[in-house]
């Protein structure tokens, strides 16, 4: 590598610098933008001389979520990023190149484990079980139909949880239960109601998505849904019961 670097770097006005233009970096660059930068100081982080690495790779090559996104695919793009651990511009430079491609290849493999568990996540089997449900002949059939489809896709749909997108059927967990119906309680009583009707509706399609899933996983058992608490009031006394469900 050349040894002579830009002198706006020297004199502190230039804070990153390109691995390869501007450090000469050779071998397998994970990206063009790979560069080491100085650290800004701020209340969250000490401050620290040793550099970073980062890059930004073109949105459709991104294997993160949103494409590095934040804000659910509305704000704006992050770095993939680490630290050098080194003041060093040289030296940084090497690192940033072996551990900018072992972050790529770690992220690479992140989304082959998330794609493969889409492909066995409960919106398969809700696809599947609405399609068939869809044939079927009942009373008020588009009513029923559409009331299913805004459990799904409603403003508080199981569609929209990353636990019914995003993990295999086989890992969802009571924990998943319990953090949806907080949320599906909160939209309820803020609109006036308790939601226990709104809940019992969407216990139902869980049954029948975990049933569905049963003819891939023979062996699959849903999770228990959380405890129901209720508050039992008279004149003279207060109970309190707990609902298993």
């Amino acid at each position: 590598m050349s040894r002579s670097l830009p002198q706006d770097w020297t004199n502190g006005t230039l804070h990153s610098l390109n691995v390869v233009r501007d450090l000469g970096g050779q071998g397998k660059i994970v990206h063009t933008s790979l560069s080491v930068v100085r650290v800004k100081p701020s209340a969250r982080s000490r401050k620290t001389q040793n550099l970073k690495w980062r890059f930004l790779p073109a949105k459709n090559d991104d294997p993160r979520p949103f494409a590095g996104r934040t804000k659910r695919g509305q704000g704006k793009r992050l770095y993939i990023e680490g630290s050098c651990g080194t003041p060093d511009p040289w030296e940084a430079a090497k690192v940033a190149i072996s551990a900018s491609q072992e972050k790529w290849q770690h992220l690479h493999k992140e989304l082959e484990q998330q794609q493969a568990e889409q492909d066995l996540a409960l919106s398969v089997y809700w696809e599947r079980w609405f399609a068939r449900a869809e044939q079927e002949s009942r009373n008020q059939r588009n009513r029923w139909l559409a009331d299913k489809q805004n459990l799904w896709k409603g403003a508080n749909g199981l569609g929209l949880q990353p636990w019914a997108t995003n993990k295999s059927v086989e890992r969802i967990s009571s924990n998943d239960f319990l953090e949806f119906f907080l949320i599906v309680r909160k939209h309820c009583e803020a609109t006036g109601n308790s939601g226990a009707e709104a809940r019992r509706k969407y216990e139902i399609l869980i049954r029948h998505l975990f049933k569905e899933a049963r003819a891939d996983f023979p062996a699959l058992t849903r999770p228990d849904f959380p405890a129901v608490r209720r508050q039992v009031k008279s004149k003279r006394l207060s109970v309190t019961t707990e609902e298993g469900m």
